[in-house]
């Protein structure tokens, strides 16, 4: 982490840091609104307005595509604002672009059977629905599989790219530079439309999904390993076996939670993300 919070130190400063949140905070929602109305308004829209919920509910592989794609905003307010205020680019918030592309490359290949092996059981029960034939899905990949970069590459940016390291440079102590940005991580997943015990049990699992990647970031120097865990993660949870309250438009199967709450599965997915960590140290350990 130091190699990581150099090109920070000389800038480096807390206003920096709540300038930048508020930025994306209130960037994104500006440009999203504008773009958002403006789509409203389009005249196929206006006629079949069912469409404005798929795109909410992300119902359909086009409203999954588009979700996805949104976060790109996040990426293009981040670079701007750490050019700005701290002269760096996008290769100082991944780390060494070779090492990085190295680590995931070997991250990947353990976790993807692990996902595979405590995930698809679950895809084959009687409750679970397949949405398309294999042919279909599989022709809907290339289109998605991008975007979902662009969406979990956006989040491991903001919270391990910049704010891990821009903490490091200000503190030395990794309860804080590991600690803060894996809870506001956790925080961005609050649901207030769930119940409040849920909400914040989902609240809790996403802080400690942050957790291990901050850790691995810290340990690799770079968000080659946080992406992929975090990639691998997000095929198996919106492409592959998807809940059916929101984003499962574009995944094989969906898993129905008939308005339940979350936190009954809160210890298979501790037990799970203890897994996914374990299996990601020993990958870069190789």
């Amino acid at each position: 982490m130091a190699v990581r919070a150099e090109p920070f130190r000389k800038l480096a400063s807390w206003v920096s840091i709540v300038l930048v949140i508020a930025v994306l905070w209130y960037g994104f929602q500006f440009i999203f609104v504008a773009l958002f109305s403006t789509w409203t308004k389009n005249p196929n829209i206006v006629s079949n307005p069912a469409l404005i919920d798929d795109f909410i509910d992300g119902t359909t592989p086009t409203a999954v595509r588009w979700n996805l794609a949104a976060f790109a905003i996040y990426t293009a307010l981040l670079l701007f604002m750490v050019r700005r205020l701290h002269r760096v680019g996008l290769r100082d918030l991944i780390g060494a672009i070779r090492p990085a592309w190295r680590q995931f490359w070997r991250v990947s290949p353990y976790l993807s059977p692990l996902y595979a092996i405590l995930v698809l059981p679950s895809a084959f029960t009687p409750d679970a629905v397949q949405q398309f034939p294999f042919t279909t899905w599989l022709s809907l990949l290339p289109a998605i599989l991008p975007l979902l970069f662009v969406q979990i590459s956006a989040e491991e940016l903001v919270f391990r790219g910049y704010l891990q390291s821009h903490l490091a440079a200000l503190c030395k102590y990794p309860i804080i530079w590991i600690g803060v940005p894996s809870f506001l991580f956790g925080l961005i997943h609050y649901d207030p439309a769930s119940p409040a015990y849920s909400a914040w049990a989902y609240v809790a699992w996403a802080t400690c999904l942050g957790l291990v990647s901050a850790d691995l970031t810290a340990r690799s120097g770079t968000l080659g390993p946080a992406f992929a865990v975090h990639f691998v993660n997000n095929i198996s949870a919106l492409v592959i076996l998807a809940a059916d309250d929101w984003l499962y438009g574009a995944a094989l199967f969906v898993w129905p939670t008939y308005g339940l709450a979350w936190e009954p599965f809160i210890p298979y997915e501790a037990l799970m993300l203890c897994t996914v960590w374990l299996t990601a140290r020993l990958a870069l350990r190789r």
